[in-house]
């Protein structure tokens, strides 16, 4: 398909997404999948995980991402298209006039790739769906997403609700075109396993031995494979612990010392070290970023079912 993207200062659609966006409380418990990262300095982030499908439409400034060599840059009416299982670096660039930056984040999860495929697997081999990083975004996806939100502020969504609500707006990127990188993927590796057992009690000084029970296999083989994935068992916990932290920072105004704490660092300088030689900003650099003038900290929100 051959569109190109709507003309932000001509595209009601995406005014309305953008006001949606605005109005978004991070305390809100109605939007569920769909938020919005925003800061009022640049930001420049080194290797943020992407741990689900994920679609992210600039409504101000600039989203600029490299991995595996390739770079993109999306603006208001163009969209990013990320898979699971990869890190990114990311440029978060504020508008000059507006002097801010927003992104709305829509996030697929594995319920609701389930039901797309239930829904529609009869007719996913009749469209074209190459795994494109980068599209531009349509009237009609802009008003399904601000419809959702607009939804969501008067009536709470259950999970079964937004499964649908995702369901559809993945149908409407897979006419399009463009939802290979978000339908064509698989997480079934051990570290993923071992991914998720780690997350559930992050404060927890975990030993290699307090996984083998729990997968069904010897201390030998746990570390055996995960070695062979490429993620040695102390890189994978340092990794979840340090994705974790990340999105305490940027996306509460919890205090940096519980942020340590709860990530299992039982030092704060030994997080904000850690942490900043991961993302290339420390965690009190990062809350600066989204400082308006006068001080007041705009927290971002994300998502997720």
């Amino acid at each position: 398909m051959t569109s190109s993207a709507p003309d932000p200062g001509h595209s009601p659609q995406l005014a309305r997404l953008a006001d949606g966006l605005d109005a978004l409380d991070p305390g809100d418990p109605g939007a569920r999948n769909v938020g919005v990262n925003r800061c009022h300095r640049a930001q420049c982030l080194t290797r943020m995980p992407v741990r689900q499908p994920t679609l992210m439409i600039p409504v101000a400034g600039t989203k600029r991402i490299r991995t595996a060599g390739q770079a993109y840059a999306a603006r208001p009416g163009e969209m990013l298209v990320l898979p699971p299982g990869i890190e990114i670096d990311v440029d978060n660039l504020p508008d000059a006039r507006q002097g801010r930056f927003a992104c709305a984040v829509l996030v697929f999860d594995a319920a609701t790739l389930t039901a797309f495929g239930k829904l529609y697997g009869a007719q996913m081999g009749d469209w074209a769906m190459p795994p494109r990083w980068q599209a531009p975004g349509t009237e009609e996806l802009f008003s399904a997403v601000a419809g959702w939100l607009a939804h969501s502020r008067s009536f709470a969504a259950d999970a079964m609700q937004t499964r649908h609500r995702m369901a559809e707006l993945l149908l409407l990127l897979a006419r399009q075109g463009v939802a290979g990188n978000l339908l064509f993927q698989s997480q079934d590796r051990l570290g993923e396993r071992v991914r998720h057992l780690l997350a559930l009690d992050l404060a927890r000084q975990w030993r290699l031995s307090d996984l083998t029970d729990r997968l069904g296999m010897s201390d030998s083989t746990l570390r055996r494979q995960l070695r062979a994935e490429g993620t040695p068992f102390r890189d994978l916990l340092e990794t979840v612990r340090l994705d974790r932290g990340m999105e305490l920072v940027m996306f509460t105004d919890m205090p940096i010392s519980q942020v340590a704490f709860d990530c299992g660092y039982l030092s704060q300088s030994r997080f904000a070290e850690r942490f900043r030689l991961r993302f290339s900003l420390s965690p009190t650099e990062l809350r600066a970023t989204q400082r308006q003038q006068g001080g007041q900290v705009v927290a971002m929100d994300r998502r997720r079912g």
